[in-house]
């Protein structure tokens, strides 16, 4: 608004000036076609005019004057800033005509936030305008200007503090506010861009280095820096690392730095929609091969990703050269912070969620779904991660035993009730696996044939037989147990050592309980009670122990 008031006040001094006595008859079809590009909002095709005019009418400032205006409107503060000083060159004292220059140079200042520049070059507007017949009409935008660069250098100063004594996100507030007035000011967008970093901002700070490249003339260190974040440590797919890279090789085709990560983000991307692809067709060995094996160039994706980002996201890699006024600024963990790697994670999360599902002895699936799980979870924002939540519950379940004190347990409905809870409580598996751990839980403080054994929940059937012979050494009758004790022992071996019934119990049901809904599994056609009937392969003739009971004792 106080640029279109300055402009307006300007047009309304062109009125009265005779353009004969301005401009050389040649030059009157040039200039008119320029000046209507200037109003028509075309300020390339009207700053071109305006220097092929200015080459025929070197000395005209009316002419640097526009060309002035039309590099402003383009942002183009340094040349217009040239300008408006060869317009005060060629005007007078006495004249004072072009006097509201000094205004356009205090408003460009201001936006690049050189706040003293700007506040010199108000006060030589108002030296000048002392005894102004126009002093009156342009009081009031002079007056806001200035309020305008006071607020300015308080904010600044603000930044400066709050940037030295690392509190970042204030420091994020405040050069934001700096930067609605200083909006070409070098210095706070890269002061806003550590900020930003330092805070885990990486979106903020990418496009306060992106828009860097538009203000100074671009390089290759910087150009490198936006692709590294952007593509290492921001969501997949973002035109940002193309284009950065795209514009890099442009400045410098033989860029070893631009060329290497070109070779390294290709050789990453390609495998993407392969993994995409396994997932859909939930083919959940074929995501490990591509994650974890060493098959071809397109196998140990997760190794190659990791790979790059020990060597992309060194500090050095993502910070610009140290000075003694930048402090120093932490940045965030790349491997918990990474979007690339926090998908991979989650499909080996997955993934081995669903080989232990399909087979409970699978113990290699159940170690790495409890890591990739774990980790999952750890990483940035995904503390919640309903894949991540369910995972990690499944093997808390798998891996609780009776020394544990129910904590294990208690933790795994905890994350999966959480899990439910962050699925908008809709999602039919996860409350599958809710309603069964609770069953389960229910069950076990009823009866828990694994702390009957003393054995982990994970146990084989060569540890579940050999607890089974330790107990019945001592729950015996004729060895000072009892035959109460000794048919809980029964029980309870007669359940996990039958791989059908174990998981049934493992599932929240008690084969031995009357009203689950089935037969007594213990039952015979006459409802008898079940006895012993020895190990599988023994004919079921003779007690595993009747070697020891023999006599009394021998």
């Amino acid at each position: 608004m106080l640029l279109s008031s300055l402009l307006i006040l300007l047009l309304s001094r062109f009125v009265n000036a005779d353009p004969a006595s301005l401009y050389p008859p040649g030059l009157q079809p040039l200039i008119h076609r320029a000046n209507s590009l200037l109003t028509a909002g075309q300020f390339t095709d009207a700053a071109k005019l305006y220097s092929e005019a200015i080459d025929q009418s070197p000395a005209d400032y009316l002419l640097y004057y526009k060309r002035a205006t039309a590099y402003m409107s383009l942002s183009k503060h340094s040349p217009a800033l040239d300008d408006f000083d060869r317009v005060l060159s060629l005007t007078t004292e006495s004249d004072n005509t072009f006097d509201l220059a000094y205004l356009m140079k205090a408003r460009i200042h201001t936006r690049d936030g050189e706040f003293s520049l700007a506040k010199k070059a108000v006060g030589e507007y108002r030296k000048a305008r002392e005894n102004n017949a126009y002093a009156s009409q342009a009081g009031r935008d002079v007056d806001e200007l200035e309020l305008v660069i006071e607020q300015g250098v308080k904010l600044k100063e603000k930044a400066e503090k709050e940037r030295r004594a690392h509190l970042w996100n204030a420091c994020l507030e405040t050069t934001s506010s700096a930067l609605t007035t200083a909006t070409h000011s070098i210095e706070l967008r890269e002061w806003r861009a550590e900020c930003a970093l330092a805070a885990g901002d990486l979106e903020s700070a990418v496009g306060d280095l992106t828009r860097l490249t538009h203000l100074l003339p671009p390089t290759t260190p910087l150009l490198v820096r936006i692709f590294r974040l952007a593509y290492f440590l921001l969501p997949h797919p973002s035109p940002t690392p193309p284009n950065t890279l795209k514009q890099c090789l442009h400045f410098d085709p033989d860029s070893k730095a631009c060329l290497a990560l070109r070779r390294t983000a290709k050789s990453i991307d390609k495998s993407l929609p392969r993994l995409e692809e396994l997932e859909g067709k939930q083919d959940w060995r074929g995501i490990i091969r591509l994650l974890t094996k060493k098959e071809g160039k397109d196998g140990n994706l997760l190794a190659r990703l990791d790979e790059a980002l020990k060597e992309n996201t060194r500090p050095e890699d993502l910070l610009p050269p140290p000075s003694k006024s930048q402090p120093k600024i932490p940045l965030p963990d790349p491997f918990k912070y990474s979007p690339l790697r926090q998908n991979m994670i989650r499909s080996l999360c997955k993934a081995y969620t669903n080989l232990f599902d399909a087979s409970k002895t699978d113990l290699d699936a159940r170690k790495n779904m409890g890591k990739f799980c774990e980790e999952l979870l750890a990483m940035h924002g995904c503390r919640e991660d309903p894949d991540g939540l369910v995972g990690h519950a499944e093997f808390l379940l798998a891996v609780s035993t009776s020394d544990d004190d129910d904590s294990k347990f208690d933790e795994a409905l905890r994350l999966l009730e959480k899990a439910f809870e962050v699925t908008g409580r809709s999602d039919k598996k996860i409350y599958s696996r809710l309603s069964k751990a609770q069953n389960r839980r229910k069950l076990l403080k009823q009866k828990d044939y694994y702390k009957v054994l003393g054995v982990a929940r994970d146990a084989d059937g060569k540890t579940i037989k050999k607890a089974y012979r330790k107990k019945a050494k001592l729950a015996h009758p004729d060895k000072g147990g009892s035959e109460a004790k000794m048919a809980t022992l029964n029980e309870a071996y007669e359940v996990l050592s039958n791989p059908e019934l174990r998981s049934k119990f493992d599932m929240g049901e008690d084969p031995n309980d009357p009203t689950a809904g089935h037969a007594h599994p213990f039952q015979g056609h006459g409802g008898e009670t079940y006895a012993f009937r020895g190990f599988p392969g023994s004919g079921g003739a003779q007690h595993p122990f009747s070697q020891f009971f023999q006599g009394g004792g021998g």
